[in-house]
């Protein structure tokens, strides 16, 4: 015996079926309009809606500031697996590792531009206020203290390999040649 399915039919079933949660059914144009008019935002709803908003820009800001960090162990063991030698990969490891925070810390400003709260209105003068940088003071000084370890991270690696001077061997081309304390007439003549 087959089975056989009727795929025209003629009522929809789906009618039936209640509109997940969260789903805004269509408006008609008249019913929007009508919708937006009674709407209206008063400003106890538009305080709220920044406050809410400058909420989520100070934690978005906070995770801006720590994301140099969570970067630091995987940067830490590309480091290692690359060697103590003077090889071209670990030098273009050093080199980013070297540039980047700098150029981080360069940029911070335009890192943190679009995070700044919108400041609190005020109704005596028509001039919109500029939002101030004052309360990202905070994640600003953690993002360049973080920028600060991939810096020092770059700085071991150079120590590490030899590359950075760290001894008194490595300036001797700086130091001048002191004067023998004595002079003899055979010294001279070997030395020419």
């Amino acid at each position: 015996m087959p089975i056989a399915l009727d795929y025209n039919t003629a009522t929809s079933s789906s009618k039936n079926i209640p509109d997940p949660p969260g789903h805004l059914a269509r408006l008609s144009l008249k019913e929007a309009t009508k919708k937006e008019a009674a709407a209206k935002p008063d400003e106890k709803s538009i305080a709220l809606k920044n406050r809410r908003s400058d909420e989520l820009k100070m934690k978005r800001a906070w995770e801006l500031a720590t994301s140099p960090a969570k970067s630091l162990p995987m940067q830490a063991v590309m480091l290692y697996f690359s060697g103590s030698g003077v090889q071209i990969f670990s030098l273009g490891m050093i080199f980013m590792l070297l540039t980047s925070p700098l150029t981080a810390i360069a940029g911070i400003l335009r890192a943190f531009e679009a995070l700044r709260p919108s400041p609190p209105s005020d109704s005596s003068s028509d001039a919109p206020a500029e939002p101030s940088y004052l309360p990202l003071a905070g994640p600003m000084a953690l993002y360049a203290a973080c920028q600060g370890l991939v810096l020092a991270l770059g700085l071991w690696k150079c120590w590490s390999m030899g590359v950075l001077p760290s001894g008194a061997a490595d300036w001797l081309q700086f130091e001048t040649r002191l004067e023998p304390p004595e002079w003899s007439a055979i010294r001279s003549l070997s030395l020419g």
